[in-house]
């Protein structure tokens, strides 16, 4: 079954804590101060890293992965990263150190720090790849990137494409049928297996031994992250967003990434 996932939240989700104002923000904190055990989700682009115009050109902020090292000692390993990367690139980012980690919205992932990337999911099919690769090719300035498990395409750099791309790739649903899914993000549409997305790796994620019985807390930028949000608030936990193109200053807990690094080295010295 095919559908394009922009999961708006409803207006009681929105007054919920899904909400993401200061707050919230302060209701994790008061967490932490009291000692009580949380568990961190955390999305990478546009969260952890500013928005860049292509995947391979972010940049790296010095001692991020130190800083997440430091975290993930603070709360006894309880810290994952939940991506629309595939995660071999997650690490390449955040090297030397390795996470328990959701790759492309959960079609990859890794439940020890130490273990393997296994796939979700099949590849898709060379026939529907051949047909994006010459979507790609008739629009000079979308970016397309091969996932393994998904594929994303960029128009970044000409964003005046969005609506011909995501016509011409609807176009292609009555000849896959139930074969892929098509989500919108931060000047990107990602082609993704049906049944996979942030909230369903979250829910899987929370059941790992470290996360037991510990409050999940998913940080996230963009509208692929709303469904982790959505899992984090059904699990007992909360969803922290970040201001970008998105979520507004308003809704938002965190100005964005640097606001959340700050945030994040603050949790070294709460007692």
């Amino acid at each position: 079954m095919h559908s394009l996932k922009k999961e708006k939240p409803s207006p009681a989700i929105q007054a919920s804590h899904l909400s993401s104002t200061p707050s919230t923000r302060d209701r994790v904190e008061e967490l932490l101060h009291r000692q009580t055990p949380i568990g961190l989700f955390l999305d990478i682009d546009g969260t952890l890293l500013d928005m860049a115009l292509t995947p391979t050109t972010v940049r790296i902020p010095p001692g991020l992965a130190e800083l997440l090292g430091v975290v993930a000692t603070r709360l006894a390993g309880a810290v994952a990263i939940v991506t629309g990367r595939p995660i071999a690139e997650a690490d390449s980012l955040l090297k030397p150190l390795k996470f328990i980690a959701a790759g492309v919205h959960g079609a990859e992932m890794r439940t020890t720090v130490t273990g393997e990337v296994k796939p979700l999911t099949p590849s898709f099919n060379l026939d529907l790849l051949n047909d994006i690769r010459s979507v790609a090719d008739s629009m000079p300035g979308i970016v397309t990137e091969n996932k393994g498990t998904g594929i994303a395409m960029h128009y970044r750099l000409a964003p005046e494409l969005r609506d011909s791309l995501l016509i011409t790739l609807e176009a292609l649903v009555p000849k896959y049928p139930g074969q892929f899914s098509i989500w919108e993000g931060r000047k990107v549409v990602e082609i993704l297996p049906v049944g996979f997305s942030k909230g369903r790796a979250l829910r899987t994620l929370a059941g790992l031994p470290e996360f037991t019985n510990r409050i999940p807390v998913m940080i996230g930028d963009d509208i692929a992250d709303i469904g982790a949000f959505h899992a984090a608030e059904e699990l007992g936990g909360y969803g922290l967003k970040v201001a970008g193109e998105h979520f507004s200053q308003k809704e938002a807990a965190f100005t964005g990434p640097a606001d959340v690094l700050a945030w994040l080295a603050s949790l070294r010295t709460v007692a």
